[in-house]
């Protein structure tokens, strides 16, 4: 039983690519971009007037909806989270990769850092699932950031173009996509190499794509994946599972 679940481990963790995101090159020099951070006011913050369907709207929806606020394994050790380390809006501390040491990820935990997030919940540090006070709009400004920045590799690097100006245009596969980049690039490749195929013999109808984007996440055999893709179907109240 032990040597199974170490086995399902390991292909967890290819799925997830961490490897490739440890050693993929940060797209941004930090030391160049310190001064630009250096004043909150140059982060905008995010709005409720968003365009829905957006880029911005969607990362909003997951973070609202789906991955929340902050968790310190620490302080709030859980099952649920597994190896999880510390965690805001979905960025993982501990697994997250290039994407802590791009320049918005290290302005990310500086800033959760300097709010003493970690320190114990009665004495100032942050509660289970605290979306950050006065420092949401930031956080997630910054989160939009990473999140997009990624999106756009990965796309460009695992969608083919056809397939690409197909999922850009539509609301739920855009949605499906930007939160296979927070499953990690291993996932985002397998979703990409799906619809490829599909577009590829013909299928272009994108409630179609999206329908069958959705099916594949609950046949996964990931259970959190798994779990996600009837989450994406009632935030975006497409009933198509």
């Amino acid at each position: 039983m032990r040597k199974i679940l170490i086995k399902e481990i390991e292909r967890q963790k290819d799925l997830m690519n961490l490897k490739e995101q440890l050693a993929a090159p940060g797209l941004l020099n930090v030391i160049n971009l310190q001064k630009y951070f250096s004043s909150p006011d140059k982060v905008k913050p995010t709005t409720d007037t968003t365009k829905k369907g957006s880029f911005e709207d969607t990362v909003n929806k997951i973070i609202d909806k789906i991955e929340g606020g902050y968790y310190h394994p620490k302080k709030h050790k859980s099952g649920k989270m597994g190896d999880s380390g510390e965690t805001m809006m979905g960025i993982d501390r501990k697994h997250g990769g290039d994407i802590n040491t791009s320049a918005w990820g290290v302005e990310f935990w500086n800033t959760i850092d300097r709010a003493g997030a970690s320190r114990p919940d009665n004495k100032g540090g942050w509660a289970w699932n605290h979306k950050g006070g006065s420092l949401e709009p930031k956080l997630k400004s910054l989160v939009m950031k990473m999140i997009k920045d990624k999106y756009q590799t990965y796309s460009s690097r695992y969608l083919d173009p056809e397939a690409k100006k197909i999922v850009d245009s539509h609301p739920g596969l855009m949605f499906h996509f930007v939160y296979a980049v927070w499953n990690g690039p291993g996932w985002f490749k397998r979703f990409a190499e799906k619809i490829n195929q599909q577009v590829k013999r013909g299928v272009k109808d994108p409630k179609k794509l999206y329908k069958d984007a959705l099916n594949n996440r609950i046949t996964s055999g990931n259970s959190l994946i798994a779990q996600s893709g009837n989450k994406i179907d009632d935030i975006l109240g497409t009933n198509m599972v």
